[in-house]
């Protein structure tokens, strides 16, 4: 079943209509936000993010993030079913992020091509 969802950008299209991006872009892009999200940023929702910036120096280990982002999912945005969450380590030592969802899989972050790139060489195995 594909995943049907639609989220609106900040921004307008050349018809100067809102833009916006539908299917698996757009949960990439909740998810992605869920990622970046630091926990106590959102008052109604203290506990809302996973805070990816905080595994930059290794202050937490895989483990601890990938149950932080499958319990953030669950919580936050339980309409879609995770089947499994891969933390890759690449050779030059960066982060990539793959979910599968629905059946459907999609990569939501990869460290070497975010604005800041987490680093792992500190976090251990």
């Amino acid at each position: 079943m594909p995943i049907m969802h639609r989220e609106y950008l900040e921004s307008v299209n050349k018809f100067r209509e809102p833009a916006k991006v539908d299917g698996k872009n757009a949960v990439g892009l909740r998810i992605m936000e869920l990622l970046l999200m630091e926990p106590g940023s959102d008052p109604l929702h203290p506990d809302m993010g996973v805070g990816i910036r905080n595994y930059r120096y290794g202050i937490n280990v895989l483990d601890d993030m990938e149950n932080r982002i499958q319990n953030q999912i669950n919580t936050y945005l339980p309409m879609y079913a995770v089947s499994n969450i891969a933390i890759i380590r690449t050779p030059d030592k960066m982060c990539r992020i793959e979910i599968e969802i629905n059946g459907d899989f999609m990569v939501v972050y990869d460290s070497a091509t975010a604005p800041v790139p987490i680093s792992l060489d500190d976090i251990a195995d």
